[in-house]
């Protein structure tokens, strides 16, 4: 009996059983360090305090080093440059190219909330203006906050405006930023024969198109065999504590759920599409930077700078990726198009402000308009729920 119970799991898992626990080990993961998240708002009877005084340690030490990442890395951006040129080129720049750029900006974010409708796209009634705003107070906290927490942000704030799953709505966070790494390694495969790549860029660039593309594969067997990556998923939650299974369990469906768009070609094409174009278009928007100072490169240079500077996000940081940011757009513009430095340090602090400060306002403005809404929020019990603990449920009740 034993052996017939063996061999129907091993038919069940299959020949891409990797894959698929690959899948469910991701997924898992995210749902048990969401709640323990939220566990850790206060101890769990038991468990020793020291727990979360290491995690706080860890959280300070992350946080430090991105302070000082940044901080290094502006120095380095900024040593040796003459601010006098440097406060006339961002004087003689072209305000209303630049007033442009912000506004092309803008239409990407929309573009981006469409994106997000699409990977949505099984559940009824959601409300563009929701999804655009919830994305926009997600990279508001990004750029105020430390460890990115905006993507949880943007998740929760969703959940709460739109009745649906935080995890739900985390996964198809997920969904795009392996879409965004595929998308921006093709133009850089296709920018490859029109620009100078540095050499140094380029293993980095392949170890990250394996990590997504893997990333990639690992998303589809979740979305295409729900039965056997649950079925895994549920032999992981055994390792999990007991209080916390049955939102786990509930969360790792809700995440698996959100895959579903790729398992559906048409939907799945048409996220694709929508990436290409509004990377496109934030290309635009470096280009007519370019415009704005009077530096003379076309727009497969622009394209190369968004590269670089987005996966410049991939290192620790302060908030907003002040210092990375400007040194890697700084020494992209004058290593490998020979810029003079004070003019790629001028376009470079301008060009962040254009993409920093929008989201932000738009954010504000959404969190002030929808502020009877997400205030009405069911934090308390969601802890409750998480941890089983009844005392937490009359803390929202009081």
């Amino acid at each position: 009996m034993t052996r017939r119970r063996a061999h129907r799991a091993s038919v069940i898992i299959g020949a891409r059983a990797p894959i698929r626990r690959t899948a469910a080990v991701a997924i898992i993961t995210i749902g048990y360090l969401n709640a323990h998240r939220w566990t850790s708002v206060s101890t769990i009877a038991g468990r020793p305090k020291t727990l979360k005084a290491e995690k706080v340690t860890l959280r300070r030490l992350h946080l430090l080093a991105g302070f000082v990442i940044s901080a290094g890395a502006l120095y380095l951006a900024l040593r040796g440059v003459h601010w006098g040129e440097v406060g006339d080129a961002i004087g003689g720049a072209d305000l209303l190219l630049i007033l442009t750029a912000a506004g092309l900006l803008i239409a990407t974010l929309g573009l981006r909330a469409v994106r997000w409708r699409v990977l949505l796209y099984s559940v009824p009634g959601l409300r563009l203006w929701h999804l655009f705003g919830s994305l926009n107070v997600g990279y508001f906290m990004n750029n105020v906050l430390p460890f990115q927490v905006g993507e949880l942000g943007r998740a929760y704030m969703l959940s709460e405006l739109a009745s649906i799953s935080t995890t739900r709505s985390l996964s198809t966070v997920v969904v795009e930023r392996v879409v965004d790494v595929l998308t921006l390694l093709l133009f850089l495969l296709l920018l490859a024969p029109f620009v100078p790549i540095p050499v140094e860029a380029r293993i980095p660039a392949i170890l990250l198109a394996l990590a997504a593309i893997a990333a990639a594969l690992a998303l589809v067997a979740a979305s295409q065999r729900r039965g056997p990556v649950l079925s895994i998923i549920e032999r992981l939650l055994s390792l999990a504590p007991a209080g916390s299974r049955p939102k786990l369990r509930q969360m790792a469906d809700n995440a698996v759920g959100g895959f579903a768009v790729l398992a559906n070609p048409r939907m799945g094409l048409t996220v694709a599409l929508l990436s290409v174009v509004a990377w496109t278009a934030i290309g635009l928007v470096y280009y007519l930077a370019f415009q704005a100072f009077g530096i003379e490169l076309g727009f497969e240079a622009a394209l190369l700078v968004v590269v670089a500077t987005t996966f410049g996000f991939l290192f620790p940081s302060s908030p907003g990726s002040f210092g990375v940011y400007h040194a890697i757009a700084i020494a992209t513009l004058t290593g490998v198009f020979d810029i003079d430095k004070n003019i790629a340090i001028s376009y470079a602090l301008v060009v962040h402000l254009v993409f920093y400060v929008p989201p932000i306002l738009i954010g504000l403005g959404f969190l002030w308009l929808e502020r009877r809404m997400w205030q009405r929020t069911s934090f308390f019990g969601k802890l409750a729920e998480l941890r089983g603990d009844m005392q937490l449920k009359a803390a929202e009740e009081a």
